[in-house]
C-alpha cells in the first residue's frame, strides 16, 4: 500500500536526518552509538530510492508488500530509538540547567559524567541492545531489497497501470439523470446566455466535487443537450487527468476541430496552437475539460492562448476534484456538486440493478436490503451505479446481503469502478498528506472532525515538516486539512459549519491504504475480529462507553508499540449531550501503563479520580487530552513528558493544581485550562514554557512567585487568552512585562479581577495596570470583569480596535462613566453588566460619530441598580437611529431607569424588558420587531399613544404591575401577532377591551392571574385561535357565552379552583386535547355530543365531578349519532364520580387510566367487545374493580395498583396476546396469577409487589420472554426460586428480588440456574443471605445489594461488571470496599462503586432499559402517567 510504502517512509526519512541534529550527535557520540546511526542512515538511503518501485510491485507481488510491511514496522522502531535517545539528551540537559548557579562543584563536572549514574548505565545498556536488534533486522531487509526491486535508476517512474486512469467520452451512458436538475438548468444556462458583461470572449466553468459525484455525467448531459448543439459552432470534449500535457492537449482539440484535409501531424507546440488559432478563430464553441488536476497557471495560460481568437458566447467546461484547480483555470462560475439525496440514489441503484423495470416493483424481496445497500453509498453516483451493476444478474437476497457487508476493497473486481476512482485521488497526494489522511481512518465513520484538534494529532504524531521555521507547526497542519479538504477528502458537516466529516467510501479507503498500522477497537469487536489486531499497530481509537470494563480492553495486549490512543464519545458532535464514561483506576493503569511508546492519549469525558503516578515513563507523549474529567490533579511525574507538546484539561472542574514539574516542558505548545474553576495558581518556572501558542487560561499566583511577567517570553500566544487574579498586579511596570500589545495573534482576551476586597483596592493603581495592559489592535473579543478602577482607561473603544466584534464590561462596581464605544466600527455584540456606581448614560457612551455602533445586532444591560438616566447623542441623524442594526435589546434588573427607550430601532427582532419598574415610556416604532418580553415593568410600557408593531409575532407579558387589561392602543397594533403569554399579573382582571382584538392570534396561555374574573366576549372572534392554555387563575368562573374560538384544538385549564361550568357550544368546534385539572366546583359537562375530534380528555383533581360528558360512550342502537374518536381517557382523584354514561366506551380508545376514583363503578362492564385499539390501561386505588373483562387484545401495557378488591383473573385466562408490559402492586387480595401466562408470548416485563395474598406462580411457568422479572415483598408466595424457570427464561436480562426468602442463605441457590443472560440483578433486604455465587452470570453488568446484615462473601465478580451498590451490608463494605481491604482487589477493576447508595426507585430504574425498547405511544407522559 502507498501509506507503508512511500508515505510513512518517506516522512520517516525526513524525521530521521531531522532527529541527528548537533545536540543528538553530541550524545550519541556520548554513549558510543553514533557510528552505528550512521550506518543506518547510508542504508535507509539506498532503500528509499527503490521505495517507489515497491509501491508500484506490492499490488501484485505479495512478497513485496510483506518486505514493505517489515520495513515500515522497522521504521517505526528505529524512530522510537531515536526518540529515546533525543529525550535522554533533552532531560540531561535540563538536568544541567536547572542546577542552582551558586553549584561550583557541579559545574566542574563535564556533562558525559553524567551518564554514569546507575539510571543512565542501565539506560544505555538497554540501548545498546535495541539498536544491535535493529541493525540486524535493517542488514536483512536490505540483503531482501537487492532481489526485489529494481535499482535506483527506475526511481521516480510511475506506473500507468497502477493508477487504473479511467478515460472518459462525451457519450451519455445514463438515460436519466436524478437528483441534478437544479444544476444542469444552471449550467446550460451559463452555456446559452450572458448575464454579466465580460471582456473575455471565452468564459470558463467549473464542476467540482469528490470522485463518484457524477460531475463527468453532469458534463456529458450539458455537452449534449439540444439547444447547446445547436448554439455552439464546435463543441470538443478533451479527458485530460492527471498528466497535465499542454502539447497533447491542443493537440487532440485540433484533430477534432480540424477538416480531415487540414489535420496534421505537428509534434511542435507553436505549429500546433497557430493552426488551432486559426481553426478557432471568429467561432463559437464549447470545449469541456473533464478530470483536470493541474494548478500550473502558466500552463493553463498557454493552453488558452489560441482560444482568445473565438467568438464571444465560446465556453470551456472544466470537471475537477480539486477546488484549487478553479482560480487555477480563472473559472467565472463554480458548481460544487454534493451527494444525492437517498430517494434518488435509491432510484439510481435500482435503475442499474433491474435493467427492464428499473425499480423494485418485481423483486420487492429485495427493496429493504436494497435501501441498505443505498444507504451504505451515501448519496455518491459512482457507488450506487456500481453496486447496481454488481448486482443485475444476481437477484437472489444472500448476494445483495453479501455486499451490504463488505468493504469496498472486498467487492468483486468485475464492474468495481469505485475503488480505482477514489484511489486515483489517492495517489495524487503528497506523501505527507498520504499519512494525514490514512490516520484518520481509526475515527469512526461519520466522525465530526475539528480542524484544530486534528491538526494538534498530526502534530504529536510527527506529520507536520516545518520546512520554512517562519510558519508555525499549527499553520502547517491547517494548510494540510484545507489541502485535503479541497481535494474532496473531507466534507463539511451537515450539523455545524466548523466541523467536517469523511463519506463513507472515504473512509473505507483510508483504512484501506492504512492497513494493519491503524484500527478502530469497534470496527474488530463488531466484526469479531479482535483476534486480528496485528503487533505492528501503532494508531487505534475507540468508542468511549458509560461504564469501561477490564475484558473490552484485552484487545490491546498485541499491540503494545500503539502510539495513538483516542476515546471518542458515544454520541456525535451534532447531540447536545455527550455521555460521561467511568473506569476504574486500575483498568486505566493497566490500559496505559504497557504502551511505552504512546505519543497521542486522549480519555475524554471519563469519570476518574487520578491517573498513574508513573505516567511521566510514557516519555514519547506528545499529546495528552483529559477534558471533562474528573481529576484533581496530575502526577508530578508529567513533568518528566519532554516532548509533551500539547496538554489539554478543558472542562476539568476538579482541578486544584498543575504539576510542579511543568516549567520543564519546553516543548509544551498549547495548554488549554478553560472551565477549571477550582485552579487557583500557576506552577513555578511557567515563563520557561517560551513556545507556548495556546494558552487558555494564566491566573496571577505571586504567592507562588508566579507574576504577570511570566507571560513576557510567551510571545507567540494566540486565539484565546484569559488572565485572572489582577487584583495582584500593583504595579505598572510588572503590568508592561506581558507587552499583549506585541502579541498580534490574540483574538480573545479577557482580563479579570477577584470579586471581594472592594473596599480596600487601590482604583488609582488599577486604572494605571488596565492602562499598561493594552492589548494589540486586532482583537476580535475582549471581556474587562470585576475592574476596581472608577474610569477605563484610554485606549479602550479606541476605534484604531477597527476588528473588535464583541465586547462585555462585567461587574466594573466602582466606574462611574462608562467608556466611549460608538466608534467601535464593527461592534457586533455589547454586554454591559453589573455597573453599580453608573447612574447616567449619555454623549460620552456614543462619542462624536454621526453613525455610532454602526454595526451592533446585540446589546444587553444587566444588574445596573443606580442607572436613571439614558440620553442620547445630538450628533446622531435622526433618521439613522442610535443603533441602525440592532437585532436583539436586553435590558435586566435596571431599577431605577427611567426616561425614554432609543427610538428608530428599525432592525430589531426581539427586545427583552426585564425588572426595570421604574420605566415609564411607551414602547417605540419597532417596524421589525418580532418577539417581546416584558417582566416587572409597569404598565405604562403598554399605555403609549400610537404603537407600530406591524411584525411583532409573540408577546410575554410577567408581572406588569397595574395592568388591568390590555388597552386598544395596543392590541389594535398587533396585527401579526401569534402568541400571547400572560404570567402572574394579579392586577388583571380581564383580558383585553372589547376592540381590535389580535385576529392572527394561534396560541393564547394565561398563567397565575390570581384576580383574573373573565375572558373577554371577543373571545370567539379569535378565528385562528387553536390553543387555550389557563393555569392558576382561581376567580374564574366561567367562559363567556359566544363560547369558544372556532378553530381552537387544545383547551387547558389547571388549578383554576373558581371555574364551575364550560360553555355550551364547545362541541363546535375542532377540539383535540382537553384537560381540566383542581377544578373541584365543576359538576358536569355541558349536555350534549363531545367534538368529534376530540381526541384526548384529562380530568384530574375535579372533587365534585359527579358525571361525565353524555357524549363520551358509544351506543350501539342503529339510530345513534355517536361519532366520538376519543384516543386516551385519564380520569384521576374525582372522589364524586360514581358512574358512566350509559353505553360503551369509545372502540377507537388507545390509551385509558382510571386512579383514585374510589367510589366509581367497574369499567370493566364499559369496555367495548369490539374494542381492538386499547393498549394502556392504567388502574390504581380503584376498590370496585373486580376483574377484566372486555377485548384486550391490543394492549401491550397493564398496570394496576392497590385494587383491593381484585382477587383473581378469570378462570379461562387473559387473553391479551401482545401484552409486553405488566406491573402488579398492592393488590392484597389477590391469590394467583393468570393461568395462561405460558401464552403470553410478548411480555417482557413482569413486576409483582406488594401482593400479600399471592401464594404460588403459575404450575405452568412464567412468560417465555420475560426480559425483566421483579418480585417485591410478596411475603406468602410459596414457589420456591428454584421452580421459577429460570432455565427457560432465556431472555430474561433484569432480575429484582426485594424482602423475599427471609431465611435463604446463599444465592443463587444450587437448584435454580441464572441465565447467562442476566445484566442486572438487585437483591434487597435478604435478612439470612451469606454469600453469593456468580460468577457464571457473563454477561452481568450491574449489581445493586441492600439491606443484607449478614451477607460477607461476594464470590468471584464477572469481569463484564460495570457498577455496584452495597447499601446496608456492613461486612462487605469492610471487606470489599474499602481500599487496602481483604478483597478489595476483587472489585478493583469495577468502573463504578457506589457504597450506602440505597436506591428506592430501583425498579422503575431497572425497568427504565426494557421500557425505553419498547414502541409505548407517550406512555411516560408526565400528563398522562401519575
Amino acid at each position: 500500500m502507498a501509506f507503508v510504502g512511500e508515505a510513512i517512509l518517506s516522512s520517516f526519512f525526513d524525521t530521521l536526518f531531522d532527529k541527528l541534529s548537533s545536540v543528538l550527535i553530541d550524545y550519541t557520540r556520548q554513549v558510543q552509538v553514533h557510528d552505528e546511526l550512521n550506518k543506518w542512515e547510508k542504508t535507509l538511503k539506498k532503500i528509499n530510492a527503490v521505495l517507489e518501485d515497491a509501491e508500484e510491485k506490492q499490488m501484485e507481488e505479495k512478497v513485496v508488500k510483506i518486505w514493505l510491511d517489515d520495513l515500515s514496522d522497522l521504521a517505526y522502531d528505529v524512530e522510537d530509538i531515536l526518540d529515546d535517545l533525543a529525550t535522554q539528551a533533552l532531560g540531561r540537559q535540563l538536568m544541567v540547567e536547572t542546577q542552582p548557579s551558586t553549584s561550583k562543584f557541579r559545574s566542574l563536572i563535564p556533562s558525559c559524567c553524567t551518564s554514569f549514574t546507575p539510571s543512565a548505565i542501565k539506560f544505555n545498556v538497554e540501548m545498546r541492545t535495541k539498536i544491535e536488534n535493529i541493525t540486524a533486522r535493517l542488514e536483512n531487509i536490505s540483503s531482501r531489497k537487492n532481489n526485489l526491486l529494481s535499482t535506483e535508476k527506475n526511481s521516480g517512474k510511475r506506473s500507468a497501470k497502477t493508477r487504473e486512469i479511467p478515460h472518459t467520452t462525451s457519450l451519455v451512458d445514463e438515460p436519466i439523470v436524478y437528483g441534478r436538475e437544479t444544476e444542469k438548468a444552471a449550467i446550460v444556462d451559463s452555456l446559452l446566455h450572458y448575464h454579466e458583461p465580460s471582456d473575455d470572449a471565452v468564459r470558463v466553468i467549473a464542476i467540482i466535487g469528490m470522485a463518484g459525484v457524477g460531475k463527468t455525467t453532469l458534463a456529458q448531459f450539458a455537452y449534449n443537450h439540444d439547444g447547446v448543439k445547436s448554439h455552439f459552432d464546435l463543441r470538443v470534449w478533451v479527458c485530460v487527468s492527471d498528466e497535465f500535457d499542454v502539447v497533447g492537449v491542443t493537440r487532440t482539440i485540433l484533430q477534432s476541430v480540424a477538416s480531415t484535409s487540414r489535420k496534421s501531424d505537428a509534434k511542435d507546440l507553436n505549429q500546433l496552437q497557430v493552426q488551432l488559432n486559426d481553426e478557432l478563430s471568429g467561432k463559437k464553441f464549447l470545449l469541456v475539460l473533464d478530470d483536470v488536476w493541474s494548478q500550473d497557471c502558466n500552463k493553463w495560460n498557454l493552453l488558452y492562448k489560441p482560444m482568445r481568437t473565438g467568438a464571444q458566447g465560446s465556453r470551456v467546461i472544466v470537471t475537477t476534484r480539486d477546488q484549487r484547480v478553479v482560480p487555477a483555470v480563472r473559472a467565472s462560475s463554480a458548481y460544487p456538486l454534493e451527494v444525492l439525496s437517498n430517494d434518488d440514489c435509491l432510484s439510481l441503484f435500482a435503475q442499474h440493478a433491474f435493467i427492464h423495470t428499473r425499480n423494485f416493483d418485481n423483486h420487492p424481496h429485495l427493496r429493504a436490503v436494497g435501501e441498505r445497500i443505498v444507504k451504505k453509498c451515501r448519496g455518491l453516483p459512482l457507488a450506487a451505479k456500481a453496486l447496481g451493476g454488481m448486482l443485475r444478474t444476481q437477484l437472489n437476497r444472500d448476494a445483495w446481503e453479501e455486499i451490504l457487508g463488505s468493504k469496498i476493497w472486498e467487492l468483486p473486481k468485475e464492474n468495481n469502478s469505485i475503488l480505482p476512482a477514489l484511489k486515483l485521488s489517492y495517489h495524487h497526494l503528497p506523501s505527507h498528506l498520504k499519512c494525514c489522511f490514512a490516520y484518520c481512518s481509526i475515527f469512526p465513520k461519520d466522525y465530526e472532525f475539528n480542524v484544530d484538534e486534528l491538526v494538534l494529532l498530526w502534530m504529536g504524531e510527527g506529520f507536520l515538516h516545518q520546512v520554512n521555521r517562519k510558519k508555525q507547526m499549527e499553520e502547517i497542519g491547517t494548510a494540510y486539512f484545507h489541502e485535503l479538504l479541497a481535494r474532496s477528502f473531507f466534507q463539511q458537516s451537515n450539523h455545524h459549519s466548523s466541523q467536517f466529516v469523511m463519506h463513507d467510501l472515504i473512509h473505507d479507503l483510508a483504512q484501506l491504504v492504512a492497513g494493519d498500522v491503524c484500527f478502530n477497537l469497534e470496527d474488530k469487536l463488531e466484526n469479531d475480529d479482535q483476534h486480528a489486531i496485528s503487533a505492528r499497530a501503532r494508531h487505534s481509537c475507540f468508542t468511549r462507553q458509560e461504564f469501561e470494563v477490564v475484558g473490552k480492553f484485552e484487545a490491546f495486549d498485541k499491540a503494545k508499540n500503539l502510539r495513538t490512543l483516542i476515546a471518542v464519545p458515544i454520541t456525535m458532535p451534532q447531540d447536545s449531550f455527550t455521555l460521561s464514561g467511568k473506569i476504574s483506576n486500575q483498568v486505566l493503569h493497566n490500559l496505559i501503563m504497557p504502551m511505552r511508546y504512546l505519543r497521542v492519549l486522549s480519555l475524554t469525558d471519563y469519570i476518574m479520580g487520578e491517573l498513574p503516578c508513573l505516567i511521566g515513563e510514557l516519555i514519547h507523549l506528545r499529546y495528552l487530552n483529559f477534558s471533562n474529567s474528573r481529576i484533581q490533579s496530575l502526577p508530578n511525574s508529567v513533568g518528566h513528558l519532554y516532548n509533551l507538546q500539547t496538554l489539554i484539561l478543558r472542562g476539568c472542574h476538579e482541578l486544584t493544581e498543575l504539576p510542579i514539574g511543568i516549567g520543564k516542558l519546553k516543548n509544551l505548545r498549547h495548554l488549554d485550562i478553560t472551565r477549571t474553576s477550582r485552579l487557583r495558581e500557576m506552577p513555578f518556572q511557567f515563563s520557561n514554557l517560551t513556545n507556548l501558542q495556546v494558552l487558555t487560561r494564566f491566573i496571577v499566583s505571586k504567592s507562588r512567585g508566579v507574576g504577570i511577567d511570566e507571560l513576557k517570553n510567551c510571545s507567540n500566544l494566540q486565539g484565546v487568552l484569559s488572565i485572572s487574579s489582577l487584583q495582584e498586579v500593583v504595579d505598572v511596570g510588572e503590568a508592561r512585562a506581558p507587552n499583549l500589545k506585541d502579541k498580534k495573534k490574540i483574538e480573545e482576551l479577557t482580563m479579570q479581577w477577584s470579586n471581594d476586597s472592594w473596599d480596600v483596592r487601590n482604583d488609582i493603581c488599577e486604572l494605571h495596570v488596565l492602562e499598561s495592559l493594552q492589548p494589540r489592535e486586532n482583537l476580535k473579543r475582549l471581556t474587562i470583569a470585576f475592574y476596581g478602577g472608577s474610569k477605563f482607561p484610554s485606549w479602550l473603544g479606541d476605534p484604531s480596535f477597527s476588528v473588535m466584534v464583541e465586547l462585555t464590561l462585567k461587574n466594573c462596581q466602582k466606574c462611574m462613566l462608562l467608556p466611549n464605544l460608538g466608534g467601535l466600527s464593527v461592534l457586533k455584540v455589547l454586554c454591559i453588566e453589573g455597573m453599580s456606581q453608573v447612574k447616567s448614560i449619555g454623549a460620552e457612551f456614543y462619542g462624536e460619530s454621526m453613525n455610532p455602533f454602526a454595526s451592533l445586532k446585540e446589546l444587553r444591560f444587566k444588574d445596573m441598580p443606580e442607572w436613571e438616566n439614558w440620553s442620547h447623542s445630538n450628533f446622531i441623524k435622526e433618521n439613522v437611529g442610535t443603533f441602525p442594526h440592532l437585532e436583539k435589546f436586553f435590558m435586566r434588573k435596571c431599577p431605577k431607569l427611567i426616561g425614554e427607550l432609543p427610538k428608530c430601532l428599525q432592525s430589531l427582532v426581539e427586545l427583552e424588558v426585564l425588572e426595570c419598574p421604574g420605566l415609564m415610556c411607551g414602547l417605540p416604532k419597532l417596524a421589525s420587531l418580532r418577539e417581546l418580553t416584558l417582566k416587572e415593568c409597569d404598565e405604562a410600557v403598554l399605555g403609549g399613544a400610537q404603537f407600530d408593531l406591524p411584525s411583532l409575532v409573540t408577546v410575554n407579558l410577567i408581572q406588569i404591575s397595574r395592568l388591568t387589561c390590555l388597552r386598544t392602543g395596543f392590541t389594535r397594533s398587533l396585527v401579526a401577532l401569534q402568541e400571547l403569554r400572560i404570567y402572574n399579573c394579579d392586577g388583571l382582571t380581564c383580558l383585553w377591551e372589547e376592540q381590535w382584538l389580535p385576529c392572527n392570534l394561534k396560541k393564547l396561555e394565561i398563567r397565575d392571574c390570581a384576580n383574573l374574573e373573565k375572558l373577554s366576549n371577543g373571545l370567539q372572534t379569535l378565528t385562528r385561535l387553536e390553543e387555550l392554555e389557563i393555569w392558576s387563575c382561581p376567580k374564574l368562573e366561567s367562559f363567556p357565552d359566544s363560547g369558544f374560538p372556532p378553530m381552537l384544538r387544545r383547551l387547558e385549564l389547571f388549578y383554576c379552583e373558581g371555574l364551575k361550568s364550560l360553555p355550551h357550544n364547545y362541541s363546535s368546534c375542532p377540539l383535540e386535547v382537553l384537560t381540566i385539572e383542581c377544578s373541584p366546583f365543576l359538576k358536569c359537562f355541558p349536555n350534549g355530543e363531545l367534538p368529534t375530534t376530540l381526541k384526548n380528555l384529562r380530568i384530574r383533581n375535579c372533587l365534585s365531578l359527579e358525571s361525565l360528558p353524555e357524549g363520551l360512550m358509544h351506543h350501539n342502537s342503529t339510530s345513534s349519532s355517536n361519532t366520538c374518536c376519543l384516543e386516551t381517557l385519564l380520569i384521576d382523584n374525582c372522589s364524586s364520580l360514581n358512574s358512566f354514561p350509559t353505553g360503551e366506551l369509545p372502540f377507537t380508545l388507545k390509551k385509558l387510566s382510571i386512579t383514585r376514583c374510589t367510589n366509581l363503578e367497574s369499567v370493566s362492564e364499559k369496555m367495548s367487545p369490539n374494542s381492538t385499539a386499547l393498549e394502556y390501561l392504567q388502574l390504581m386505588e380503584y376498590p370496585n374493580l373486580k376483574s377484566l373483562q372486555g377485548c384486550l387484545d391490543s394492549l401491550r401495557k397493564l398496570v394496576i395498583n392497590d385494587c383491593g378488591g381484585l382477587e383473581c383473573f378469570p378462570e379461562r385466562g387473559l387473553s391479551i396476546p401482545n401484552l409486553e408490559y405488566l406491573k402488579i402492586e398492592g393488590c392484597e387480595n389477590l391469590k394467583s396469577l393468570t393461568h395462561q401466562m405460558r401464552n403470553l408470548k410478548s411480555l417482557r416485563s413482569l413486576t409483582i409487589s406488594e401482593c400479600l395474598g399471592l401464594e404460588s406462580f403459575p404450575k405452568e411457568g412464567l412468560a417465555p420472554n420475560l426480559a425483566s422479572l421483579g418480585i417485591n415483598n410478596c411475603k406468602n408466595l410459596k414457589t420456591p426460586i428454584s421452580e421459577w424457570g429460570f432455565d427457560t427464561l432465556t431472555t430474561l436480562s433484569h432480575l429484582i428480588i426485594r424482602e423475599m426468602f427471609p431465611d435463604m442463605v446463599s444465592f443463587p441457590v444450587k437448584e435454580s440456574r441464572l441465565l447467562f443472560s442476566l445484566t442486572r440483578l438487585y437483591i434487597d433486604g435478604m435478612e439470612s443471605l451469606a454469600s453469593l455465587a456468580l460468577c457464571n452470570l457473563i454477561s452481568l453488568r450491574s449489581l445493586d445489594i441492600s439491606n443484607c446484615p449478614n451477607l460477607w462473601s461476594l464470590g468471584p465478580l464477572p469481569a463484564t461488571l460495570e457498577e455496584l451498590f452495597i447499601s446496608g451490608c456492613p461486612t462487605i463494605e469492610e471487606r470489599y470496599l474499602k481500599e487496602g481491604g481483604e478483597y478489595w482487589s476483587n472489585v478493583a477493576h469495577i468502573p463504578c462503586i457506589y457504597e450506602g447508595i440505597q436506591r428506592y426507585d430501583i425498579v422503575d430504574w431497572m425497568l427504565d432499559g426494557i421500557i425505553d425498547d419498547l414502541t409505548f405511544l407517550d406512555f411516560n407522559d408526565s400528563n398522562f402517567l401519575i
